[in-house]
């Protein structure tokens, strides 16, 4: 059995909706994030871009770049509570991830790289890389020929 792009954009919307420190959850290209979180907005984000899709004979790699973000103060002051805060969401989201399916495998070597005053108003937070891999059964494909 495979996972869709969409299902998992649901799978990562649904672990937004019910973790209690996660306010929104968006997805799209980086640079999508300027306009989807103006400082009228509940922080902090869950935010995933997709980077690539790796097509095998019978598996489909997804490699997403899953973000989350809230908003510092302009002096810093609050930037390790939210590095602190940020990772421990990212984490979260992670095991969540990892331990949610069995539809696809997750790969357990997940590094998160922090981010500072990126965006708007002065986001700061840790972005990480999950690869998810499922199964797919190509001979259920058939290319039109006529």
């Amino acid at each position: 059995m495979s996972i869709t792009f969409n299902q998992l954009l649901l799978k990562f919307e649904a672990l937004a909706d019910v973790h209690l420190q996660i306010k929104r959850f968006g997805n799209g290209p980086i640079e999508d994030v300027n306009t989807f979180s103006p400082s009228s907005g509940d922080f902090p984000v869950l935010w995933v871009v997709p980077q690539a899709a790796r097509l095998g004979k019978n598996t489909l790699v997804y490699t997403m770049r899953v973000l989350v973000f809230d908003i510092d103060e302009t002096d810093d002051s609050n930037r390790n509570e939210i590095f602190s805060d940020t990772l421990q969401i990212l984490n979260d989201i992670f095991q969540q991830i990892m331990e949610d399916d069995d539809n696809y495998e997750v790969n357990t070597d997940l590094i998160a790289t922090p981010f500072n005053q990126r965006f708007v108003d002065y986001c700061t937070g840790w972005f990480a890389d999950i690869e998810i891999t499922t199964d797919i059964n190509n001979s259920l494909c058939i290319i039109p020929n006529e």
